[in-house]
């Protein structure tokens, strides 16, 4: 598969969600014809993926859950201290994430081995 990195970066053993819900983990990175273990946005690359299917181990469906809610968690964390200086902010916003992810980690083991 060939394409652009929309937004942020990609790596290798990075897990991808379809529109239509099935998952996918990349198993190598191209760029130029020479493996690369990560991608930033706008570059142009291949991509060799593979398929979790629709029942997804454990391991990997907790994997994609905690990236997904710390993106969530700190998009809301960074909206409540936009007003402040940049340097200050980062230190509240990562300070929050991690007490924030703590109390979800509980529930994302919970729904991850309740279905598999």
């Amino acid at each position: 598969m060939a394409g652009r990195v929309v937004e942020g970066e990609l790596r290798v053993g990075d897990v991808l969600k379809t529109p239509d819900g099935r998952l996918l983990i990349v198993k190598n990175i191209e760029k130029g014809h020479k493996k690369a273990e990560k991608a930033l946005a706008n570059e142009p690359i291949g991509v060799q993926i593979e398929a979790l299917g629709w029942r997804p181990k454990p391991k990997d469906l907790e994997k994609y859950s905690i990236i997904k809610l710390i993106e969530r968690l700190r998009k809301e964390i960074e909206v409540r201290y936009a007003d402040m200086p940049k340097d200050t902010r980062e230190k509240f916003v990562e300070s929050e994430l991690k007490l924030k992810l703590r109390e979800e980690l509980g529930k994302i083991a919970f729904e991850v081995h309740s279905y598999a």
